[in-house]
């Protein structure tokens, strides 16, 4: 008679899943961490301490737990519950033990006996790569893995252990340290896995005392000494954050460009140490494949576009000639009416683009038939596309133009004060920031922003009342 397992597995699969999903949502799941006010000491009176809600259990721990039932009944759902509780991995250094350690010492009497609280933070991720390396069976069950916290000199190591069984794996997030401090077996064999396709690069700002040990900054230049790497099985290459130790820079991607050739996402975001240089490098390699763009580097000091007035690289001719590309979110030097020259383009919602201060040259009137030209060029190709999903933005300076209905966005206090109240073009409010739809961040600048019309904007340019190199 037919059984259960008689089934195809294609359907266990999907009840299984099902099954993993209600015990996950159980009245009885662990979803929610708990921790104490403070750490107890001998003596104390515990009406002190209370439990407070830290945050939630990571999702990766509980689609453990939630299989848990489901592993011990055969073979073949052991195996399925594996690559379900293992497909996504969050492995990140833990915080806590460390911090209450050093709020007892400061608080502590002389006399006071106190509480060991301390636990290496690096405890799960040396267990992790054991367990990995004792059983790399399990490693091939994971599809995604993310690394957080892990940027040391010392502890970068235990990212390649954990990685080296990872065979399966499609994603990868990792410290941009691990360019810096990875030798070329290290990184020879993530890129050799052959279901690898997307990489993507963490940065963040270390702290003072990491940044002083002589160690921290020592770099294998694996990159430029080891023209065996081969990235061109990626389709996706993301990099995020800036750091103050050895960021990525446009010389890294000089040398992934030479194999990175398949490409079909490149996000580069709130970083200050790649420019427009290295970011051609990437597009030119991939330009048969590109389908998504977003470059939009950031100021140390804030959420401001960096200025890069230096940086002459015009890489228009480059995007008009990308056939596949349809996201478009980028920060250039310059840019000029032949961004917008090609018909053929296949881009699609709304393409934003943000222009350094300089970018649009010229004083004066020559200014405004510049930026004229340029916004004529955009409308050009909206009709040519003929596309109601397709818009273009432009942010210059300190405004934003929206070429389809002709308005541009911005404070324009200033300008009114210095034609005396002269020009008062029709205003409308704002929903916009220099930053898109989010508006602005600073407090103080809230709601100063309304639209004008392009006439009235090109007016004021011609007046020297607007100041783009603001």
């Amino acid at each position: 008679m037919p059984s259960f397992q008689d089934l195809p597995f294609e359907l266990v699969s999907e009840i299984l899943s099902i099954a993993a999903k209600l015990n996950a949502n159980d009245l009885n799941a662990v979803t929610y961490t708990y921790g104490l006010t403070q750490a107890p000491r001998p003596m104390q009176n515990k009406a002190y301490i209370q439990k407070y809600l830290r945050g939630r259990v990571p999702t990766d721990v509980q689609r453990w737990h939630s299989v848990d039932a489901i592993r011990q009944v055969s073979a073949q759902w052991h195996e399925w519950a594996l690559s379900h509780a293992l497909r996504e991995l969050y492995i990140r250094r833990w915080q806590g033990g460390e911090t209450w350690m050093r709020r007892a010492f400061e608080n502590a009497l002389p006399v006071e006996i106190l509480p060991v609280v301390y636990q290496n933070p690096y405890k799960s991720v040396k267990s992790t790569a054991k367990l990995f390396g004792d059983y790399p069976q399990l490693a091939r069950h994971v599809r995604k893995i993310w690394f957080n916290g892990i940027y040391r000199f010392d502890t970068v190591g235990y990212v390649f252990q954990i990685l080296q069984n990872c065979r399966n794996v499609r994603t990868v997030t990792i410290p941009w340290t691990a360019l810096r401090y990875g030798d070329s077996a290290d990184w020879n064999n993530v890129l050799s896995f052959p279901r690898l396709t997307s990489l993507e690069f963490l940065a963040v700002g270390l702290k003072n005392e990491v940044c002083e040990f002589p160690e921290s900054h020592r770099d294998t230049e694996v990159l430029g000494k080891t023209p065996s790497l081969d990235f061109s099985k990626l389709r996706r290459l993301k990099i995020f954050g800036d750091s103050n130790l050895k960021p990525i820079s446009d010389e890294d991607l000089f040398f992934m460009a030479r194999t990175a050739t398949n490409l079909e996402e490149i996000l580069i975001t709130n970083v200050t140490s790649i420019t427009a240089k290295g970011v051609s490098a990437l597009v030119s390699a991939s330009r048969e494949t590109l389908k998504l763009l977003e470059f939009i580097p950031l100021a140390k000091d804030g959420f401001e576009p960096v200025q890069t007035p230096e940086d002459n690289r015009h890489i228009c001719n480059l995007l008009a000639s990308c056939p596949r590309l349809s996201d478009l979110a980028i920060t250039v030097p310059s840019v000029c009416p032949e961004l917008f020259s090609n018909p053929g383009v296949d881009w699609k919602e709304t393409v934003r683009v943000r222009v350094g201060s300089h970018g649009i040259r010229g004083e004066g009137d020559n200014r405004a038939d510049n930026i004229t030209a340029l916004l004529d060029s955009a409308r050009t190709l909206l009709e040519k596309k003929n596309s109601d999903n397709l818009d273009i933005e432009i942010a210059v300076g300190p405004y934003l133009f929206e070429a389809k209905s002709r308005l541009v966005h911005g404070s324009y206090i200033a300008p009114k004060l210095a034609s005396d109240n002269q020009w008062r073009p029709m205003e409308v409010p704002s929903v916009k920031g220099p930053y898109g739809y989010t508006g602005l961040y600073g407090g103080g600048k809230k709601g100063e922003w309304s639209a004008i019309g392009e006439a009235d904007f090109v007016e004021a340019v011609r007046a020297g009342l607007v100041n783009l190199d603001v």
